[in-house]
């Protein structure tokens, strides 16, 4: 399974250093597969995506469905939060988003 790191490109400068290209975060499609949920004090992103994905890693797939900033691990309070039910397909639109970048 992909992660996001994987993906990230970089380009030599003139200087010869190696910089890092922007990630790219597509808009994930909806699809009747998907899970929602109402946010609860003690939720957080990265233990949504353990209990939906068994990857805590892939908190940031949640934030993304809900464009959501990726700086918190705290969805807001009774927020109607949706998981992405199928995951494949969700890296691979993010994985495509990137293979040209």
């Amino acid at each position: 399974m992909a992660r996001r790191y994987q993906t990230i490109k970089t380009e030599k400068k003139p200087s010869g250093k190696v910089g890092y290209l922007p990630t790219i975060y597509p808009s994930l499609d909806l699809s009747n597969n998907d899970f929602y949920i109402i946010v609860r004090e003690e939720d957080r992103m990265d233990l949504i995506a353990q209990d939906f994905f068994g990857d805590s890693t892939l908190w940031w797939l949640v934030a993304s469905a809900n464009d959501l900033p990726g700086d918190s691990m705290y969805p807001p309070l009774g927020f109607q939060l949706r998981i992405p039910g199928n995951l494949n397909n969700a890296l691979s639109q993010f994985e495509n988003a990137n293979s040209n970048n």
